[in-house]
């Protein structure tokens, strides 16, 4: 048991490479729901990576490090609903590298513990006001909604010529 956590554990980390090297030779890609399931999914888990990396360079009062915020409950209780989507966008990600019919009870504290190091790894303690103010603002906005806006920025920014790290398949407008 311990060596599947293990294994397990390293597949997940070896998603980072993984993804790169799959946008250029397989053409794997999320769907536009698997990914907004992906970015519904992780919002729990980025507040609190965030939390943890700017706890000493923003305010008490700061909107960020509130616990239990009613905002990050909204999340977590998204994030379960989305958990499907993540799960199939994490298997994409992957590819061959996660085993089939792996266990929800070893996939997702995997999953949350390599997103966690990887966004927390991205931020910059530079970025934390601006992460608060972003995240204060967002408040209203419902999770779907700003996972769609995330993917939709994410979309319009695509080069053509540049290999992405998540890739996300194109769509046509509606």
């Amino acid at each position: 048991m311990m060596f599947h956590k293990i294994a397990l554990g390293g597949a997940l980390v070896g998603l980072i490479s993984a993804t790169t090297a799959q946008a250029t030779t397989v053409q794997k890609c999320l769907t536009v729901p698997q990914a907004e399931g992906l970015v519904t999914y992780l919002l729990p888990t980025a507040v609190e990576a965030t939390r943890t990396k700017c706890a000493t360079t923003l305010p008490a009062t700061a909107a960020l490090l509130k616990p239990n915020s009613e905002q990050l409950a909204k999340y977590k209780a998204a994030a379960q609903t989305a958990w499907p989507k993540a799960k199939a966008a994490v298997g994409v990600l992957a590819g061959d590298q996660l085993p089939r019919g792996i266990s929800d009870d070893f996939l997702r504290p995997m999953a949350d513990a390599m997103f966690t190091q990887m966004i927390g790894s991205e931020i910059k303690p530079k970025d934390c006001a601006i992460i608060d103010k972003i995240y204060s603002s967002l408040e209203p906005m419902p999770s779907a909604n700003l996972a769609t806006l995330a993917i939709a920025i994410v979309q319009e920014s695509i080069k053509e010529d540049k290999a992405q790290k998540i890739p996300i398949c194109k769509t046509l407008p509606k």
